[in-house]
């Protein structure tokens, strides 16, 4: 099978992952197909493509992968576990434990990051891998930073005008430099939080072994993508994730799995073309932190400083 062909039946399978969980989701009273095509175009087209256009001068940086066969089938086991123990029942463990903040966001970070950076690294050091390979800093190179620059604009845009944040720090009650001063602790926060920690399991582990596994990059992206979407769907049913969604009920299983691959996996695929042109993966963690700015630093100040 030539790459071409792989690459082709990946996107199929996509298609038809994508159009049955439409299809689920149909059946849904409150499922707004406008706001799920809206996604898809945005995130997983628009996005994606001027992902790729952004680092057409970028040159993927040297990505060791040793045994994709096997490492990828270890992964996918820890996923399920991740996704079921952790994303399922972990988090609430956790907000329990601590229900008051700041111990709560601080408790939550740890959490992350052991079980979706230190535990996952731990395992690969043990497959012949040092932390280095792993995690150590690259540089950016005039690719990478092209991609950071064009990438950055557009997310700040959409989180301008189409986002609740802007509508959140509004109601704030601290004052404005108050707030700007906070902006680059909480940029540093959601670099961490958000960005090292999701895009070290799904890109720089996972998707690079899948796509090793397929000698396909667009293969490599789509199941990476299905597999981030995916690994969202048990959060909605057993710890209440879809309330943050506007769901009025915990959906089934089915269901669960339907929105994560309609609504979730979109964005998988321009964080996956970004990691498949530069291979970089802390500027994927600042670009992912960035997006996640504007949206939630108003809750990052009233944690941090009150309401």
């Amino acid at each position: 099978m030539t790459i071409a062909s792989r690459a082709t039946g990946a996107v199929l399978l996509y298609a038809a992952a994508y159009g049955a969980s439409v299809a689920v989701l149909s059946a849904a009273p409150e499922f707004q197909a406008g706001e799920a095509l809206a996604v898809m175009l945005i995130f997983g087209v628009g996005f994606s493509l001027a992902a790729w256009l952004a680092t057409s001068k970028a040159a993927p940086l040297p990505w060791t992968v040793k045994a994709p066969g096997r490492e990828s089938g270890i992964l996918c086991g820890y996923l399920v576990l991740f996704a079921v123990g952790f994303l399922g029942w972990g988090l609430t463990a956790l907000r329990a434990a601590c229900p008051s903040e700041p111990a709560q966001s601080l408790a939550i970070l740890a959490g992350k990051l052991a079980a979706m950076v230190v535990i996952p690294a731990w395992l690969f050091t043990r497959l012949g891998y040092t932390w280095r390979d792993l995690l150590a800093p690259r540089a950016f190179g005039r690719g990478g930073r092209v991609a950071l620059l064009v990438i950055g604009v557009l997310l700040l845009g959409l989180q301008l005008t189409v986002g609740r944040g802007p509508k959140a720090l509004a109601a704030l009650e601290q004052p404005v430099l108050h707030v700007a001063a906070m902006a680059p602790l909480a940029l540093v926060w959601f670099t961490i939080e958000a960005g090292l920690n999701e895009e070290f399991l799904f890109r720089a582990l996972f998707q690079a072994r899948a796509s090793a596994w397929l000698r396909s990059e667009t293969a490599g992206i789509v199941a990476m993508s299905l597999i981030f979407g995916l690994a969202h769907a048990p959060g909605y049913v057993l710890r209440g994730a879809h309330l943050m969604e506007g769901m009025a009920q915990a959906p089934t299983p089915l269901t669960a799995a339907a929105y994560a691959i309609v609504v979730v996996s979109p964005t998988g695929l321009m964080f996956g073309v970004l990691w498949a042109r530069t291979r970089n993966l802390w500027l994927l963690a600042i670009l992912h932190g960035w997006g996640d700015l504007v949206p939630n630093l108003a809750s990052f100040v009233q944690t941090w400083a009150g309401p």
